[in-house]
């Protein structure tokens, strides 16, 4: 519906806000934690495949090794977007956690480029040593799934990109130890670049969807999750609403979403501050905390907001 002609309409912008919340996911979210165990990680697997020659353990390392830098990137910006809003900052710091798991999924690509091309070209390496490779992937495959259960948070964006890290040096730890089975039992050397190569495609498949999801709340796309129709039918519906236009719905980030939109009355409505007030309850399942509604009369006796 188009906006009224604001010669024959009254307006006045009402915005309502409301305290952003945030996950508490412990002391530093559990990020120091996970940089610490990471690095003990690197140097064991590091040890493994110079020891036993296994290029699958190597691949593993260097991937565990760019978690470093993304959790660290992570734990920095879950931080930064804790601090309040500033006079240029008026949303605050919270994009730096979509900016921060998107630069981790990109990583992600970067890393995965890197392994498969290691891959190909080490096709014939050597038999490695499957006692080796077993134990330093077995140790690691503990490690990261119990530091990836701590991350699981489908909301957070920041935080879902370092679970995809440690979630594919899981995978990737439990690659080595498959490999380790197979030279075990068939002396098949080039297991060791299968599994890297897969470990490259799964780095690749979990920064897809970081990215796909980072990509739409720069673009200030309508979460996925928010069903447009359905909130603009039920905003039509509260009594005193005669239309509703002009409604958008984005994400400022991952736990904010905002929402700006026109609202006519009707010659017969209960006073406006009423008729907000119903609005925003309407709002409230859906987690918007943050609105801007611009109500318009077009009857020059209806009453005026008393602000």
């Amino acid at each position: 519906m188009a906006r009224r002609n604001p010669h024959h309409a009254k307006t006045e912008e009402v915005v309502a806000t409301a305290e952003h919340h945030h996950h508490s996911h412990g002391p530093a979210n559990g990020f120091g934690r996970a940089i610490a165990v990471t690095v003990v990680l690197i140097v064991a697997k590091a040890l493994g495949a110079w020891w036993g020659h296994s290029l699958a353990l190597g691949a593993d390392a260097a991937h565990s090794l760019g978690d470093v830098g993304a959790l660290g990137l992570a734990w920095y910006a879950d931080r930064q977007r804790r601090r309040p809003p500033t006079a240029h900052f008026t949303f605050g710091w919270g994009r730096l956690e979509v900016l921060a798991g998107l630069a981790n999924a990109l990583l992600l690509w970067v890393m995965a480029g890197a392994l498969g091309w290691d891959a190909l070209q080490h096709w014939q390496q050597p038999a490695a040593n499957a006692g080796i490779m077993a134990v330093a992937a077995g140790v690691s495959l503990i490690a990261n799934g119990v530091l990836a259960w701590g991350f699981r948070d489908p909301q957070d964006l920041n935080r879902r990109s370092a679970l995809w890290h440690l979630a594919t040096d899981s995978a990737g730890s439990l690659g080595v130890l498959l490999a380790a089975a197979v030279l075990w039992r068939t002396g098949w050397s080039p297991v060791n670049a299968v599994v890297t190569l897969v470990i490259a495609v799964l780095m690749v498949w979990g920064g897809w969807g970081v990215v796909r999801d980072t990509v739409r709340v720069l673009l200030e796309a309508a979460p996925a999750s928010i069903p447009l129709a359905q909130i603009e039918a039920q905003m039509a519906a509260v009594p005193g609403v005669d239309a509703v236009h002009d409604l958008h719905v984005w994400t400022v980030s991952s736990e904010a979403p905002a929402l700006a939109c026109h609202v006519t009355l009707t010659a017969a409505a209960p006073p406006p501050q009423d008729v907000l007030c119903q609005l925003h309850e309407v709002l409230v399942p859906y987690g918007i905390t943050h609105s801007t509604i611009q109500v318009e009369t077009g009857d020059e006796s209806h009453p005026e907001p008393p602000w």
